[in-house]
């Protein structure tokens, strides 16, 4: 039996919307979250995480008022129209990300526990990270926690 992940902090979970702006007002109006990061026009990123090539991406980190959890909204453009993979680019579709101490050990260790790999290891800013599904399809983002704990 393989060891469990080594995790250290729940960080978001990603809503993928079908327009950003309708979705960030109905949240910020209806439940009170507050933007705290925007990333408008993804391109090489996403295509190397999705593993979707010509994939585009605009998104908005949201902080909620009452959990640390961040609520990530993300529209995806140019989504191929015969799309059948796992990456959670359709609207209505979510995934988790989990910060770990030590990204590949934790792949190794999803793998082993029937997971798949979804696109590639993709080095962000905050650090790496790589989407995975579960056995069921589900998309769990795995995100490197940074010495100092921040991403």
């Amino acid at each position: 039996m393989s060891k469990i992940v080594s995790l250290t902090k729940w960080h978001h979970t990603g809503v993928s919307v079908s327009d950003l702006s309708a979705a960030l007002t109905f949240y910020r109006e209806g439940f009170g979250f507050e933007p705290v990061f925007e990333a408008l026009d993804m391109s090489d990123l996403i295509q190397s995480i999705t593993g979707i090539p010509g994939l585009r991406a605009d998104l908005v980190q949201c902080s909620s008022p009452v959990s640390e959890t961040v609520l990530e909204l993300i529209q995806f453009r140019n989504i191929p129209s015969d799309y059948q993979g796992a990456a959670p680019v359709e609207p209505g579709r979510s995934h988790v990300a989990l910060l770990v101490s030590n990204l590949d050990e934790a792949i190794a260790e999803i793998l082993a526990a029937g997971g798949e790999l979804i696109g590639q290891v993709t080095e962000f800013s905050e650090g790496r990270a790589a989407y995975l599904s579960d056995p069921a399809g589900y998309v769990v983002e795995l995100e490197e926690a940074q010495p100092n704990g921040n991403t």
